[in-house]
């Protein structure tokens, strides 16, 4: 779909109309499962790069932790404490730190290669042919717009795939509480998204 980013802000606000948040919802909910899959992946690969020592102690790291109670999964004193205790090889806790890394990187990244690389569109925009924009003019947004919005989305998104999903939820549900439906990732960032008029 070609957007003429040609004549008067006005006629371009007449092309583009911010995207209803039905299908911006349904748009990140594909983008996010797809971000969990691509995460779960990385976490079976990684563990291939290191020796059968280091994946036996974080295959038996998983285990004990999955039975632990979800009071003590979810306070990062206690499980901070709980790895400390494990006495993992220095080869399984940088097993463990480059897992957490690529976690955290891959939303960034998706986020930022499909709306700087696909004109403004994650595979999950595409589907409903939604776009991220500049604000004013409704023009494709520069690189270091799209990776400051890509940094704060991204970690928004990582939130919601753990307990601490408040930053996450808040960072989303923003959009219901301004007139022009941004989130903070957009606000921050002087980015909509828009359905172009076809």
């Amino acid at each position: 779909m070609h957007l003429n980013t040609e004549g008067s802000p006005e006629e371009l606000k007449d092309e583009c109309v911010p995207a209803p948040l039905a299908k911006r919802m349904v748009a990140f909910g594909m983008d996010a499962v797809l971000i969990f899959i691509l995460i779960q992946l990385v976490a079976l690969i990684i563990p291939k790069l290191y020796d059968d020592h280091s994946k036996r102690e974080f295959n038996q790291l998983v285990h004990q932790v999955s039975l632990l109670g979800s009071d003590e999964r979810t306070d990062s004193t206690k499980m901070a404490t709980f790895i400390e205790d494990s006495k993992l090889s220095a080869e399984t806790y940088e097993m463990l730190i480059t897992m957490l890394f690529a976690a955290c990187a891959l939303p960034v990244l998706y986020f930022f290669a499909g709306e700087t690389f696909f004109k403004g569109q994650t595979l999950g925009k595409a589907t409903f042919g939604l776009r991220t924009t500049l604000l004013d003019g409704f023009e494709n947004a520069p690189p270091i717009k799209i990776f400051l919005r890509s940094i704060l989305k991204g970690f928004a998104t990582i939130t919601l795939l753990t307990p601490f999903l408040l930053p996450g939820l808040l960072n989303f549900f923003f959009c219901f509480f301004n007139r022009r439906r941004r989130c903070v990732h957009d606000i921050l960032s002087g980015t909509i998204t828009v359905q172009p008029k076809t």
